[in-house]
């Protein structure tokens, strides 16, 4: 399998244990494991302590993670919240402490976390400036406070992940209304969603992403690898978008 995989890059891996998952905590060993047994080129990394217990402390665990594995292609993805005293100063100072550490992307728990997803317009409005993509899962947010995210911000690219099934309706309105809409493989759970999105010419709006730490990676390899789409659109999919939207705090 690694020769189907290699060069690819994973666009959502989560450190630290979960409290109720089957998986083993997911650590520096486990995710240098993941990138040997998939001859990956990379992957992109947030702290679970980020969603489940400290929004910010989890960032520095995340970014400890990163660098111990730069040299391979190990990214750190930050968290955020709307700014209150005591935890979080200032969402425009957040982006750029996350642009001068090499961060590579936001992700964001409005549902776990009890607020709106309207109250980080400051962050939004940071990112789109900094070239920083937006990551969430679809359990976190609703279809229209998703899209008005993506019409306010034209230019902030958002990748939905964890999409379960039966989502390809609202996905299609969602990825047809706005070209900065993009999903990931992780629990994509639709029949051949894959083949369908790539024969609609939305492939590009596709990365490869298993959610390791969360569930077992084979799920999101074997719905790639086994597609049946050409090389250069597996390419794409596995590493090809990934390298434009994630390029390490560029500014």
């Amino acid at each position: 399998m690694d020769e189907v995989t290699a060069g690819w890059f994973d666009a959502r891996v989560v450190t630290g244990p979960h409290p109720a998952s089957l998986q083993p905590a997911t650590d520096r060993d486990a995710i240098s494991a993941h990138l040997d047994r998939f001859a990956l080129s990379g992957a992109l990394v947030s702290a679970m302590a980020s969603w489940l217990h400290d929004p910010i402390g989890g960032n520095a665990e995340a970014t400890a993670l990163a660098h111990s594995l730069a040299d391979r292609g190990v990214l750190a993805c930050w968290s955020a919240v709307p700014a209150t005293p005591g935890e979080l100063d200032s969402l425009r100072q957040l982006v750029e402490r996350a642009v001068d550490e090499g961060v590579a992307a936001f992700r964001i728990h409005p549902a776990s976390h009890g607020f709106p997803p309207s109250l980080l317009d400051e962050l939004y409005a940071a990112m789109q400036a900094d070239q920083l993509p937006l990551c969430i899962d679809s359990a976190e947010i609703t279809w229209p406070e998703l899209t008005a995210i993506a019409a306010r911000y034209p230019e902030l690219a958002i990748v939905i992940s964890n999409l379960g099934y039966r989502k390809l309706r609202e996905l299609w309105a969602a990825l047809d209304g706005h070209t900065n809409i993009y999903m990931d493989l992780v629990d994509f759970a639709a029949h051949q969603g894959v083949e369908w999105l790539a024969a609609n010419d939305l492939a590009d709006r596709l990365l490869f992403a298993t959610g390791l730490g969360l569930r077992d990676p084979g799920e999101s390899v074997v719905r790639l690898a086994w597609s049946g789409l050409d090389d250069a659109t597996v390419r794409l999919v596995g590493a090809g978008t990934a390298s434009r939207l994630f390029t390490g705090g560029r500014s």
